[in-house]
C-alpha cells in the first residue's frame, strides 16, 4: 500500500502546501482521503480526478472539503459522468452539497451526474476495491471522523483527522503500520474546554502510546515545520512532519518514508517603504 501526502496545510492559507489530503493506493485502487483548498489541483498533477477509485471526507469544515466543487468539474457537464465517482461523506453530505451549489451559483443537483454520494455512520465498513475503510466518530468541534484503512495485506493506516486528545484513537492504531495526526496548536492549553485539536507534543505522545511503526504529523501552520521536525527528532518516537509529496510505502510491519527537503515556509515580509522626505523650505 503507498500513501501520498498532498496537503499538510490547516485552515489558515500557507504558501507552500494545500490544505487537508492524502491519497492510498494498493493493486490498483486509489482513495482520496479529504479535499481541502489546492488538493483538486495536486491530484490532477498526480493523476487525475477520473481515475481515483473513491473519496472520503472526514467532516465538512472548509479545509478538509471545500475543493470537491473544484473536483466536480473534472466530469462531463449535462450528462451523467461515464463513471460516477463514490465520494463517501458524514450524515447530512446531500445537503451540504446542495447548499454548496448554491454558493458557487450552480444548479441544484450539480453534483449529482458525477458522485455516487453515500452518507456514512460511525464503525461502518466500506470495501473499494482492495482497500476496506472504516470511519470512527472522534472529537472535534463539529461532527468528525478518523479513517481505519486496510490494505490487501492486511497492512494498516489509521487517518486520524482532526480531533482533540483521544484514548480511542491510540487504541484504535495499536497494530497499525501508520498513524496519521494532526499538530495544529501550538499549545493545547489554548484550545477550547470540550478539545478539538493537537498540540505536537500530545500527537508525538499519541504514536508513542499506540506503538505504531511510523507516525506522521499534517494540518499544521508551514512556518512551524522546523520546530515540528525538532520536537519529533528529540521524542526517541518514530514520528515526523509530513509534507507535500511524502510518500509512504506500507508493507505489514514495516514501513518505507520518502520525504522531499522541506524547510520552514517563510512569509514573504511586507516592503519597508523609506520615510518620505519633505519638501517644506525647498520652494
Amino acid at each position: 500500500m503507498r500513501l501520498t501526502i498532498l496537503g499538510t496545510g490547516s485552515a489558515r492559507p500557507v504558501g507552500d502546501s494545500a490544505q487537508s489530503g492524502m491519497l492510498v493506493e494498493a493493486e490498483g485502487t486509489v482513495v482520496l482521503f479529504d479535499v481541502g483548498s489546492g488538493i483538486a489541483s495536486q491530484v490532477e498533477a498526480h493523476l487525475g480526478a477520473v481515475k481515483l477509485s473513491a473519496l472520503f471526507v472526514g467532516h465538512f469544515h472548509a479545509d478538509h472539503w471545500i475543493d470537491i466543487g473544484p473536483l466536480r468539474y473534472r466530469f462531463p457537464w449535462g450528462e451523467p459522468a461515464p463513471k460516477q465517482l463514490p465520494v463517501y461523506l458524514p450524515p447530512g453530505g446531500r445537503d451540504k452539497l446542495e447548499h454548496l451549489a448554491a454558493a458557487i451559483a450552480e444548479r441544484p443537483g450539480f453534483f449529482e451526474p458525477a458522485f455516487a454520494i453515500t452518507e456514512y455512520e460511525s464503525d461502518q465498513v466500506f470495501k473499494v476495491g482492495s482497500l476496506t475503510v472504516t470511519p470512527h466518530a472522534v472529537g472535534h468541534y463539529v461532527p468528525a471522523y478518523s479513517m481505519d484503512i486496510v490494505g490487501p495485506r492486511g497492512e494498516r493506516v489509521v487517518y486520524a483527522g482532526d480531533m482533540g486528545p483521544s484514548d480511542m484513537v491510540v487504541d484504535l492504531a495499536r497494530g497499525a503500520e501508520v498513524l496519521i495526526l494532526e499538530a495544529t496548536l501550538e499549545m493545547g492549553k489554548t484550545d477550547d474546554a470540550r478539545r478539538g485539536h493537537l498540540d505536537t507534543p500530545e500527537a508525538i505522545d499519541h504514536v508513542r502510546r499506540s506503538g505504531v511503526a511510523q507516525g506522521i504529523l499534517v494540518h499544521y501552520w508551514s512556518e512551524r515545520r522546523d520546530i515540528i521536525r525538532e520536537l519529533c527528532a528529540t521524542s526517541g518516537v518514530p514520528v515526523a512532519p509530513g509534507v507535500p509529496g511524502m510518500v509512504l510505502e506500507v508493507e505489514p510491519g514495516a514501513v518505507r518514508v520518502d520525504a522531499p527537503p522541506m524547510p520552514a515556509w517563510v512569509p514573504p515580509q511586507s516592503p519597508v517603504l523609506a520615510p518620505a522626505v519633505s519638501t517644506d523650505g525647498l520652494d
